[in-house]
């Protein structure tokens, strides 16, 4: 009898009940309907041979059910041990992704890899010109769109103005300089061709002006305006028949600002010139300086004489948006001839204003002679873009970081590609940024930065909930030799990492030098000057070794070296400097409370003597830049980008905040000491703010001790502390109770930093103390005191709103 194959058996095995039934159904049909047929019977099947004996026919009953009971059995066991392991699988794998090597250990190759890329080549025939802002936006849109395995998104967008722009020459604009005795024209000075819009349409009109009188304010700034008012005693007379003289420099104030502060005085037309080629040279530019006067608060209290000015001044409401100037362009040498003209006992322009003699004076009445100023202006509307490109996240996608500049500057362009090409190349090795990254070109800036403003304004949501920082590279390299950064406290730590690791392009007479160790202690794979102790044999051979081991200067070295030689400082400032509120990171910063940082390269640069005031020296290029020094500052940057996007825990430093608020105070004191001794009755004891600050700089300290002790696999713990940080800087943003701070320009918002009034470009600690206290008296008036009291009592008690603020905080940060 032939025997079941493997193959029939396997069959057998894996065959459904339902199968045999059918089966066996089917072979008793058939025997019957055969049954007469001579067919020779095939191999009864097993289970069928069994049929007549009766005494086994319950075996086989028993037996199926006591294999279904044992399969029934194993597979409640197997569903019990699967559901078992899918749990413990799901705490393992969140276990592993809240505490995995990638998420919260930091590739620091990548540092090294984007240096490396960062050569001197790439930085060849590099020139400083500035083209079409349209054009420039339409060739870096095709330009960063061409990089579509680096960029998840590029867009070009575009915002509609209406500017203001000379009217056809058949409309005469320019000056008529007359006799004042029989009104015969003596000269005629037409308006310099320009093609450039020249503000908002909505601050300049067509008019006539016969002026009586002239002045001349250097630049236009506050402090020039203070300097003429408090020093010289000039009062304006008759503004309504004046004209207002101011130099253009976009650098060092907006064409827009000057404009404002023309109609903020007063004045019935103002006339911008540039200054004459000779005086361009380096020389000049390296020996300008500014002067820091401003307006007492007493003195711009006493020149309003009606209630309601004094209640707006206070409030920082304008009552300048609905008037309009006449405004002319002209040669400095038409601005040279109307001066000397007029033989008047002007008094002469101050040392520092001119580098050399001037016939520019101050200017008051003319006596000989009279000006017809004449302008015909038309509304153009142009469109003004800017280029957005995002490199996306991995793990933390929806919080970014902003790096901005203006669109034409071809040095930042090359220095943005030249990084984003960097790190480009790594995200295609597998390299992916934690955070997100968004690339900003903006136009607009020398009207007012009309672009960021609005970009800001219909993303303000955005902002606030995802932007973690804005990096500005501001002018770029406008010199060989230190950084100049202004910006946050916070980003102090970040910076001198930065500056910690990138080697100095300068070259030095000696090769081996001691370096200051920071403060701040760099990335743990940085070891310099490596002590070996290991044997105590050993010990004479390793200091020879430390004491010859040589190493190359970096950027925080020259920065060392130029705080100790600025004038009147005797120990070392931080990196960070206060904020250039001449800037778009101020616009982030005293705005919203996004920490934000302006990254420059200059010549070494001085403070002066007053040592929270910080003067905004004006490009000086006294020699060729050279590519290393490009480099390393592209260098710096990238490694400020790496750190805000890559790190698991965002690199704030709230100690040395705190640090620089203690110290912004001590030296704030100091400086008003006489102040608060004449207002002691109604601001209180000095000593009563400094225990609000040493309250508030307090709580600081210790939010970062608790930072300081996460454990650094705890990446979920992370994500909170992050979540916290980003809303630090925040927390000293005016709410609606307080006002406004700042009487200059309500836009700002901060309440520790910010423009006090009288300084354009400058920021200072505690603004609304500081435009209170500049300049008073022995024995105030009485409606001062009133003032002072209000504005001491609004600014405690946001002090105390942010001290409480961030005991919050703290306490939410313990619990871990």
């Amino acid at each position: 009898m032939r025997q079941l194959g493997n193959e029939e058996k396997a069959a057998l095995l894996l065959a459904s009940p339902d199968d045999d039934a059918n089966e066996l159904s089917q072979s008793s049909t058939t025997t019957s309907n055969q049954i007469n047929n001579p067919i020779v019977s095939k191999r009864p099947k097993t289970y069928q041979r069994g049929r007549t004996s009766t005494n086994s026919s319950t075996h086989p009953i028993l037996f199926f059910i006591l294999i279904l009971c044992a399969f029934i059995l194993g597979c409640l066991t197997g569903v019990a041990i699967l559901l078992y392991r899918m749990s413990q699988d799901a705490e393992s794998s969140s276990a592993t992704l809240y505490n995995s090597p990638s998420l919260t250990e930091i590739d620091l190759t990548i540092q090294t890899k984007v240096f490396q890329s960062l050569k001197k080549t790439n930085f060849l025939n590099l020139n400083r010109s500035i083209e079409s802002e349209s054009d420039a936006a339409n060739k870096l849109e095709l330009n960063w769109k061409s990089l579509s395995s680096i960029f998840n998104r590029v867009n070009k967008l575009s915002y509609d103005l209406t500017l203001s722009k000379y009217a056809p020459s058949v409309q005469w604009s320019g000056i008529q300089l007359l006799d004042r005795k029989n009104d015969q024209e003596i000269e005629k000075f037409n308006v310099l061709t320009t093609n450039d819009y020249l503000s908002f349409s909505s601050l300049i009109k067509s008019g006539k002006v016969m002026a009586s009188y002239i002045y001349y304010a250097n630049y236009g700034r506050q402090e020039d305006f203070a300097y003429l008012i408090n020093k010289n005693q000039i009062n304006f007379e008759n503004n309504n028949h004046a004209i207002v003289f101011m130099r253009r420099k976009l650098t060092i104030i907006s064409q827009t600002k000057q404009i404002h502060q023309a109609i903020h005085y007063g004045f019935a037309g103002l006339v911008l010139f540039d200054d004459d080629d000779s005086s361009n040279d380096d020389q000049t530019n390296q020996n300008m300086t500014i002067t820091n006067d401003r307006h007492s608060f007493s003195e711009e209290w006493g020149r309003l004489s009606t209630e309601k000015q004094r209640e707006n001044f206070l409030d920082g409401i304008s009552n300048d948006d609905d008037q309009q100037i006449s405004v002319l362009i002209l040669s400095y040498s038409d601005v040279d001839k109307i001066f000397s003209f007029d033989s008047n006992p002007w008094l002469p322009c101050p040392s520092q204003w001119h580098n050399k003699p001037s016939s520019l004076k101050l200017g008051g009445e003319l006596r000989k002679t009279k000006l017809h100023l004449t302008t015909f202006m038309e509304e153009v509307p142009v469109h003004l873009p800017l280029v957005l490109g995002y490199i996306r996240g991995i793990i933390d996608v929806d919080h970014f970081i902003m790096i901005g500049y203006q669109l034409g500057r071809k040095q930042q362009e090359k220095v943005i590609d030249e990084i984003i090409h960097a790190y480009g190349s790594e995200i295609k090795n597998g390299w992916r940024p934690r955070r997100s990254i968004l690339f900003c070109a903006w136009s607009g800036l020398s009207y007012d930065r009309y672009t960021i403003r609005r970009w800001i304004s219909d993303n303000y949501r955005l902002i606030d909930r995802n932007l973690i920082a804005y990096i500005d590279l501001g002018n770029g390299i406008i010199g060989n030799s230190t950084l100049n950064l202004h910006g946050s406290p916070l980003l102090q730590r970040i910076a001198q990492r930065a500056a910690d690791v990138v080697v100095s392009p300068l070259i030095h007479n000696h090769t081996c030098h001691h370096r200051r160790k920071p403060t701040i202690e760099s990335h743990s794979h940085v070891h310099r000057r490596r002590r070996h102790e290991e044997h105590e044999n050993h010990v004479e051979t390793n200091e020879h070794k430390e004491q010859t081991e040589c190493e190359p200067h970096k950027l925080f070295d020259e920065w060392m070296r130029a705080s100790n030689n600025r004038i009147g400082s005797n120990k070392t400032s931080s990196i960070i400097q206060m904020i250039d509120i001449d800037s778009a990171a101020a616009l982030f910063l005293l705005e919203h409370g996004i920490p934000s940082l302006l990254i420059e390269m200059t010549d070494e640069q001085a403070l002066t003597k007053d040592t929270f005031y910080l003067q905004n020296s004006p490009p000086v290029f006294s020699h060729e830049i050279e590519p290393d020094v490009i480099v390393a500052y592209a260098q710096f940057v990238s490694e400020i980008i790496r750190q805000l996007v890559d790190e698991p825990l965002i690199p704030f430093d709230l100690t040395n905040y705190a640090d620089s608020i203690d110290m912004q105070t001590i030296d704030y004191l100091a400086h008003y000491d006489r102040a608060y001794q004449a207002l002691g009755s109604h601001l209180g004891d000095s000593n009563e703010m400094t225990k609000i600050i040493s309250q508030l700089t307090k709580v600081m300290r210790q939010i970062q001790s608790n930072i300081d002790q996460i454990p650094k696999n705890n990446y979920f713990s992370f994500q909170i502390f992050n979540e916290k940080l980003i809303e630090f800087e925040r927390l000293f943003i005016n709410d609606d109770q307080l006002r406004r701070t700042n009487t200059a320009d309500n836009t700002y918002k901060h309440v520790l930093i910010g423009p006090a009034f009288g300084l354009t470009n400058t920021a200072v600690p505690f603004p609304l103390l500081s435009n209170l206290l500049f300049g008073i008296p022995t024995d105030p008036q009485t409606q001062l005191c009133d003032a002072s009291q209000l504005y001491w009592s609004r600014l405690k008690q946001h002090f105390r709103l942010i001290t409480r603020t961030l005991n919050g905080f703290d306490g939410l940060l313990s619990n871990f």
